[in-house]
């Protein structure tokens, strides 16, 4: 599969990057079909040149752009800008905060249903144990009650 994507070229400290056509499972420093314009970022003017003619020939071939390359084509005017993509940067949510979430949306994630069927198993246990100890405590005091019993008969025997 074919994907329209940014190679990075330049100095450490001045980042200039090739739009490029490359195959999706190789390395696009090393390996691509043709080179389809260049994004300067750290420039004022001219920071995005590309052939859009060419472009257009790759996707109609069936070349698919990157998130980031798409929302480039759709900023310098190459695409419509209602096709831009909204890309989330930053930290996943942690745990506590996907729960929220999901909770508040009403959706479970296959993670939380296993959870909630996890829980009402433990609970379960946690029921059975609770009766058994129940018995275990009420024949325990009727044993002791029965050898209280046994103990003042003997006793009153021995008098």
């Amino acid at each position: 599969m074919l994907k329209i994507r940014l190679s990075r070229v330049g100095k450490k400290n001045s980042p200039i990057f090739r739009l490029v056509v490359a195959e999706k499972s190789r390395a696009v420093k090393r390996e691509y079909i043709e080179i389809l314009g260049l994004y300067k970022p750290t420039e004022k003017e001219n920071k995005f040149q590309c052939k859009k003619d060419r472009v257009e020939f790759w996707i109609g071939q069936g070349a698919q752009p990157s998130e980031t390359v798409n929302n480039l084509l759709c900023d310098f005017g190459v695409f419509a800008k209602d096709k831009k993509i909204k890309i989330v940067h930053g930290k996943k949510l942690k745990k506590k905060d996907a729960k929220k979430d999901s909770a508040e949306s009403g959706v479970k994630t296959v993670d939380n249903q296993m959870k909630d069927q996890e829980e009402s198993k433990v609970e379960g246990d946690q029921e059975k144990v609770i009766e058994s100890e129940e018995k275990v405590e009420t024949d325990g005091e009727n044993s002791q009650n029965e050898k209280n019993e046994d103990i003042e008969e003997k006793s009153s025997e021995d008098k």
